[in-house]
């Protein structure tokens, strides 16, 4: 955002897009070189070099903006910036893994990144806005640069164990693999190539909203320097509503209809602005599209987890995130060219029109990956039941309900043993189980109710043996996909630390 201040500043619209492209575009094209980068230098001393270069590179921007430096000079180190960002991003998802003792650990990580990436889209705009408005774009890359030199202290700190750098190795070896498999699912399944251009079409319309918000704010509505922050914080405060709202997807049957309301109310709300340009009109409607985008994102998402084989999803879901990050620089470059050619008030009518219209245009096969796909909507309300897991998002919970396996069990038969090892989580389905420890029963679990999630969780052998008091019908899940759902959000963590926490109080309370 400083940077866009800054650009737009000195040479308008034109060169706050090319600005944005900058700092962009290497996110897109340079974090699989910085994946084999770990590789070479190991996680965490990678972890310590890029954020020393980012303590580098963000001051030397800083001093360049102070200094009153060539305006390429500026673009060109702040590049470089950007450039060193994308070596920490990759490289944390191969540290943290390796760093974490449990599940938990690292399900703590993955919450706080998950908490502070949501927060950052309303907070960090309106800080870079106020920093700006109270002082200038180079204070902004001077909290930058201090931060991150924290970080690279802090980084220094972090033990170099052995299996962090055998973990980042595997990762490299895989990642040439997993983008070629991801793009040949996608040549293959046609309904793969329109989501993806779906995907692509939104975050388009993403990068062309920070150009927008930064040309609106100065040059029109006189928000002053700090205004273009304060929008973009609208645009994140209402993708935290559009959260909320996406919650309502769960187990949804149908998916495409919310995609294009989201799409139309997206789209709807710029345009609207082309009409209605007043500050009143810019905060609401900018919240409107923030809300709308992450309805949209997650109805793409959930299609796309429901069109793409369950064996490459990981994979398409990389390509598509690349994909996010190229339509964000291609939109930064639109929204300029669309003020030149149309003026700002018909370029925020054309930008807003985009995804509608390509929704609108494809509407019809989207909703044919939509009525095709099959829905588990049995096993997701039985999944949205439990505790733990009530509170995935949608497109999570509907992968796991993907993921569950069925399984019946006689009357009399022990399903798990206390002392053996845990290999699955299981719901019941229909039917009664006993609950013994050390051979005395201790609870009756029914319909709706899990068990195993103890031994899963803290890697220890079954704490219980669970028998069948009828004919049983389950659900099981592996270990690989219960833990993945359960690490990867705060709200399922919770619950399910708080339902673990109370059963070994209670074990502990019997034996006692």
């Amino acid at each position: 955002m400083a940077i866009l201040v800054y650009a737009y500043l000195r040479g308008g619209s034109g060169e706050a897009g090319i600005a944005a492209f900058v700092q962009l575009a290497p996110a897109a094209l340079l974090a699989p070189l910085a994946g084999a980068a770990a590789d070479r230098l190991g996680g965490v001393r990678m972890l310590t070099v890029g954020y020393a270069l980012q303590t580098l590179t963000m001051a030397s921007t800083a001093v360049a903006l102070a200094l009153a430096a060539s305006p390429w000079v500026v673009f060109t180190v702040a590049a470089t910036a950007a450039v060193s960002v994308t070596m920490t991003r990759p490289t944390q998802a191969v540290v943290t893994p390796a760093l974490s003792r449990t599940p938990l650990e690292l399900g703590a990580v993955n919450v706080l990144s998950g908490w502070i990436t949501a927060a950052g889209g309303l907070v960090a705009p309106a800080l870079a806005g106020l920093l700006v408005a109270v002082a200038n774009p180079a204070s902004v890359f001077f909290a930058a640069a201090g931060a991150v030199a924290t970080a690279t202290i802090l980084a220094t700190r972090i033990p170099r164990a052995a299996h962090t750098e055998s973990t980042a190795t595997a990762a490299v070896r895989q990642s040439l693999s997993d983008v070629s498999a991801g793009l040949r699912a996608i040549r293959r399944y046609r309904a793969l190539r329109l989501v993806i251009i779906l995907v692509g079409a939104l975050f388009l319309l993403v990068g062309a909203v920070d150009v927008l918000a930064v040309t609106l704010a100065i040059g029109r509505l006189g928000l002053g320097r700090g205004g273009g922050g304060y929008l973009s914080a609208a645009f994140g405060g209402g993708g935290i509503v559009g959260a909320v709202i996406a919650m309502t997807l769960i187990g949804r049957r149908r998916i495409a209809p919310y995609l294009a309301v989201a799409a139309v109310v997206g789209g709807g709300a710029l345009v609207i602005l082309g009409f209605w340009t007043t500050v009143a009109a810019a905060f609401v409607l900018f919240a409107a599209a923030g809300t709308a985008r992450i309805v949209f994102d997650v109805s793409a998402a959930t299609l796309l987890q429901r069109s793409a084989p369950t064996h490459v999803l990981s994979r398409v879901f990389a390509l598509a995130e690349g994909l996010a990050m190229a339509g964000m620089a291609a939109g930064a470059l639109l929204a300029p060219a669309l003020i030149a050619v149309l003026g700002l008030k018909l370029a925020l009518v054309a930008v807003g029109l985009l995804l509608p219209l390509i929704v609108v245009s494809r509407l019809r096969a989207v909703v044919a990956i939509d009525e095709a796909a099959t829905v588990p909507v049995v096993e997701i309300a039985l999944l949205r039941n439990m505790r733990m897991f009530t509170l995935l998002p949608p497109p999570a919970l509907e992968g796991l309900a993907h993921a569950l396996i069925p399984v019946e069990v006689p009357a009399g038969t022990d399903v798990i043993r206390e002392g053996e090892e845990g290999e699955r989580f299981y719901a019941i389905v229909d039917g009664s189980v006993e609950v013994s420890v050390a051979g005395k029963r201790v609870a009756s679990l029914a319909r709706g109710d899990g068990f195993g999630e103890i031994a899963l969780l803290h890697g220890i052998p079954r704490t219980a043996t669970v028998t069948a008091d009828t004919d049983l019908r389950l659900y099981a899940l592996e270990r690989e996909a219960f833990l993945v759902a359960l690490t990867g959000y705060a709200s399922a963590q919770e619950a399910a630390h708080d339902l673990v926490d109370q059963r070994l109080q209670e074990l502990h309370d019997l034996r006692a």
